[in-house]
């Protein structure tokens, strides 16, 4: 057994910094020290106010993105020591796991570790789950280059969304009604508006039309109802259209309801990216490696894994701080 501390979510809303311990190693798994995780905020303030469905009882611990350097291993894995890596949770330790990812060692399975290039820092890398959601979005909506798409909600998943569309060569435009995320989309390099009337009248007021593929990234259904009218419609007998796509890329804990006749008369594709894999994650650590795609103007608060309920509240109340990661070197 080895002494570890971790985050841990001790009632609604509220973290502690506590002691735990974690397990020795079993054939396959290491050790691995943390140097930085980073807070999924749509899904761990979800978590956080018990709005989770398969929420564990309190106190456990949220969070499923941490980098750091492999200690130990088995003889089968020891060319991993050493290595920074990518680990998407752990779930051993002496205390309920959602996802464990804000602790600092975590013993996982060596298959689910992905190596970080040197080039990489850990607190970009962190970044990498986030990136690689975002990503998957990108990959099964398959856009076009003359495509025209809107990401609806410029939070920390739609803003790498509209990042990585932009990479595409399609025209990307990024909307959101505050106009804080707004004014940092555009700081990034991303064309982005505030949104005037409704979604669509924004959508019309910039492209002239509305949009081939709608990325709804804001995991409210009232407004992914109106993300829906910003797809376009076909002209009747069009005959080289292929349909609309609404790609779901908030975060939901239930059921939501769509308009059918609008869906119907756009031939509306809804596409749902589900989690990623070890393969999307070493391509999402890739691109940020490479400098394809920045990550830092995603970070608004970096600091001890000690200060985290000063980073959640900062989450919970600031809607225009994207996200935040600890430091536990």
């Amino acid at each position: 057994m080895k002494r570890a501390k971790a985050i841990a979510a001790t009632k609604i809303n509220t973290v502690q910094f506590v002691d735990v311990t974690v397990p020795d190693l079993l054939a396959g798994e290491v050790l691995v020290r943390t140097e930085v995780s980073s807070i999924s905020p749509g899904t761990e303030l979800r978590c956080l106010a018990g709005l989770q469905p398969d929420s564990l009882e309190f106190p456990f611990v949220p969070g499923y993105s941490l980098v750091g350097i492999v200690e130990e291993s088995d003889n089968k894995h020891s060319n991993l020591l050493g290595c920074r890596v990518f680990v998407p949770g752990c779930q051993k330790a002496s205390i309920n796991m959602q996802w464990g990812g804000h602790i600092s060692y975590a013993v996982v399975p060596a298959s689910s570790v992905v190596v970080v290039p040197e080039c990489c820092g850990p607190k970009n890398a962190s970044i990498a789950k986030l990136t690689a959601i975002a990503l998957r979005g990108v990959r099964i909506s398959n856009p076009r280059i003359c495509d025209h798409i809107v990401i609806v909600g410029l939070g920390p998943i739609g803003l790498m969304s509209a990042k990585l569309f932009k990479l595409t060569g399609a025209k990307v435009l990024g909307v959101d009604t505050m106009e804080s995320r707004v004014l940092h989309g555009s700081k990034c390099g991303l064309d982005t508006r505030v949104v005037r009337g409704s979604i669509a009248d924004t959508v019309l007021a910039h492209f002239g039309d509305r949009a081939d593929i709608v990325v709804d990234a804001t995991g409210v259904p009232e407004v992914l109802a109106q993300s829906l009218l910003a797809a376009k419609d076909p002209a009747w007998g069009q005959s080289n259209f292929s349909g609309s796509k609404l790609v779901v890329q908030g975060s939901y804990p239930g059921s939501f309801t769509l308009p059918y006749q609008e869906a119907f008369r756009k031939e509306l594709s809804l596409l749902f990216p589900r989690d990623t894999t070890p393969a999307l994650l070493r391509e999402a650590i890739a691109l940020i490696a490479e400098k394809a795609v920045s990550v830092e103007d995603l970070i608004s608060w970096y600091g001890a894994p000690g200060d985290a309920q000063k980073a959640y509240d900062l989450l919970m109340t600031d809607r225009s701080c994207m996200t935040a990661s600890f430091d536990w070197t």
